[in-house]
């Protein structure tokens, strides 16, 4: 019956395609796998199985109705191991880039208020002409890297998820610039009390975003709109602190944003130079794991990575 036969395998591919639905962060269970190898090795442990797939009995019987499938948990990791390493290998072309991207960001911020573009035309409104008018700081120069060239063939095809990757590393390096931080503190000025206000304020301004910008699937963009919201945020007077009737100081705190958000892409651009040196690691550190892997194929135990490779 081809009508249900097609039937069935539109259901399969809309069944299959949600697990390239997620977009996010935080989506690995780290209290199973507290290593990056961890997997790995728990993956070498498995032992080799066979699947077997039937066609649901409302479909009919066809040539093709029960199909073996061999799993060979060793051949899996080896494959898994390769596209490790090409994602990495393109992570050393992406960190280098998004460690540019701090200057370029607040060269066009500094444009934009120039020539006083403040405002954007966004979708779904209800001003005139279908337009709504909103405020934004910079041009995104996330949004138009391209590090791979088609026409040039000593380059490495890019994985199918090229374009995610790059946005979620550019998430993760925003989110660990804002992390380390704030465990440091911010430092805007020699005042001690006016760069304990701007951590402050970077740490409930990063709370209340946790949620919307870091974690769970999450639209792109999410690490350009933090930084634009953060950079776009007017400046804060408060008093300073009292020692107990009398006050430290008359001069009133004044907790600048902006100045906050040059913080963090500065910390971000170092780190991404940081992280560009440990992608380029990455072939060289799947060394013990390879070893596993190959006495696993050979019919070794697989535990013992003690010993040289031969």
């Amino acid at each position: 019956n081809p009508g249900v036969e097609d039937s069935f395998r539109e259901s399969d591919k809309r069944l299959g395609s949600k697990l390239l639905n997620y977009h996010g962060l935080s989506a690995m269970n780290t209290t199973t796998f507290p290593e990056w190898d961890s997997f790995f090795k728990s993956l070498l442990e498995e032992p080799d199985t066979v699947l077997l797939i039937s066609t649901p009995s409302d479909v009919g019987k066809r040539a093709y109705s029960e199909i073996d499938i061999d799993i060979e948990p060793a051949r899996l990791c080896s494959r898994m191991l390769s596209v490790r390493e090409q994602i990495a290998r393109e992570m050393v072309g992406d960190l280098k880039a998004i460690a540019n991207m701090g200057q370029m960001i607040f060269d066009s911020y500094w444009h934009n208020s120039k020539m006083r573009k403040d405002s954007k035309e966004t979708k779904g409104s209800n001003g005139k002409d279908g337009k709504q008018s909103s405020p934004y700081g910079f041009d995104r120069p996330s949004q138009m890297y391209m590090n791979f060239d088609p026409h040039d063939d000593d380059e490495f095809a890019p994985s199918p998820l090229r374009k995610g990757n790059f946005d979620l590393l550019y998430l993760l390096t925003t989110q660990e610039a804002v992390l380390q931080l704030l465990k440091k503190g911010v430092i805007v000025d020699q005042d001690d009390a006016q760069n304990r206000a701007s951590t402050a304020f970077l740490e409930n301004f990063y709370r209340e975003r946790l949620i919307t910008h870091f974690v769970g699937a999450q639209w792109y963009g999410k690490g350009d709109d933090f930084i634009e919201e953060l950079m776009l945020k007017s400046p804060i007077l408060s008093s300073r602190t009292t020692v107990g009737d009398e006050k430290v100081d008359n001069t009133p705190l004044i907790v600048e944003p902006l100045r906050i958000a040059e913080q963090v892409l500065l910390l971000r651009d170092k780190l991404a130079l940081e992280w560009m040196e440990i992608m380029q690691a990455v072939p060289s550190e799947h060394t013990d794991i390879r070893r596993m892997q190959l006495a696993r194929l050979m019919g070794q135990p697989t535990l013992d990575t003690t010993d040289e490779f031969q």
